[in-house]
């Protein structure tokens, strides 16, 4: 009788125990479940502008390396980039797949170049030269003053599943743009540079993005190798300053360099040169004498998203070239004066 009572007894106690695994598993799993849910549900829930700040984080933080096509003018270029971040630095190897051996590596502030038959150099600088570098580095918040942010919608790109971003013009004075990012990493996949009629001027477009938690062991040997030496260029002094300004700048533009210097082409003479940015694009405004009268359809050469205006006034030639729609160079042509 004791033996049926302690069998019985052992019986409720197994059963009560699998019970409690069972329950306990189905709760694990109910967890696991909502944390899920919860992971999508935060997506979902994400604005325009913060993915774009995620595209921005990741582009900078991660390790990766990406194929990708950039088409201008029905021409198409493959390219490589492949990016890793060593002692919290980031480091950029860039290459042409096509064509004479052409190649970049940007790190610790300086960027050297290495190409086919030509001597390797490195230049100070600590602008961003690698593909999708204005969108990863442009200040999103202070750009709402110039673009509108929406959510286009979904659709994949190079086997991701990825999602659509539109930066809408303000004004008719800049591009507007759609950006494509992963929804997994938020890495930018697709870049359309697009005009005021929706039309695509130029697009860059990755079709493999391979993403690691180690950084690519060839890269870190890369960055302990000796660069090229610096090439130091001749800084103007303050006496070398332009004697012409800017009177009008589109929006969120600013003046990031101003002086007067030589180029290669007009040795003996100095030439007046202006840039501006905006985050995202750089124009470069020269302004010298006129040596030769030029024909009306030589005045405007346009390449892809890219514009070179010229004008001529009297004995003064104006040029404008960066990534600007026209009415915008022949406007910043027009606002330029002398310095009294």
């Amino acid at each position: 009788m004791k033996r049926q009572q302690f069998f019985t007894t052992l019986i409720i106690s197994i059963s009560a125990l699998i019970s409690n695994v069972g329950f306990a598993a189905e709760v694990n799993e109910q967890v696991e479940v909502s944390k899920t849910v919860q992971a999508v549900e935060t997506k979902e829930t994400l604005t325009a502008i913060e993915y774009l700040q995620l595209m921005q984080a990741a582009y900078n933080e991660k390790n990766y390396e990406i194929l990708y096509l950039n088409s201008l003018q029905n021409q198409i270029e493959p390219k490589q980039l492949i990016h890793g971040v060593i002692d919290g630095e980031g480091l950029a190897y860039f290459r042409y797949l096509n064509g004479i051996m052409r190649e970049s590596l940007q790190y610790s502030g300086k960027v050297s170049y290495f190409e086919q038959g030509a001597q390797a150099y490195t230049l100070e600088s600590a602008q961003d030269r690698s593909v999708f570098a204005n969108i990863a580095n442009f200040d999103y918040s202070k750009g709402q003053n110039s673009y509108e942010y929406i959510i286009l919608g979904k659709g994949r790109i190079a086997g991701k599943r990825a999602i659509a971003i539109r930066m809408i013009s303000r004004d008719e004075y800049r591009y507007s743009y759609v950006v494509w990012l992963d929804t997994d990493s938020y890495l930018p996949l697709q870049l359309d540079t697009l005009d005021k009629s929706n039309l695509i001027l130029e697009q860059v477009m990755v079709v493999s993005l391979v993403v690691t938690e180690q950084v690519n062991p060839w890269l870190e040997k890369l960055s302990q190798q000796q660069l090229p030496q610096v090439l130091h260029l001749h800084k103007p002094s303050p006496e070398q300053a332009s004697l012409w300004k800017v009177n009008w700048l589109p929006t969120g533009f600013k003046v990031v360099k101003d002086d007067q210097h030589n180029l290669v082409m007009k040795e003996n003479e100095p030439v007046s040169y202006i840039m501006i940015n905006d985050g995202i694009v750089s124009v470069s405004i020269y302004i010298s004498a006129k040596k030769i009268a030029l024909a009306e359809k030589q005045k405007i050469i346009q390449r892809g998203a890219t514009v070179l205006y010229t004008y001529q006034n009297n004995d003064i030639e104006y040029n404008v070239v960066g990534d600007i729609p026209i009415i915008t160079a022949k406007r910043l042509i027009e606002s330029i004066s002398r310095v009294q």
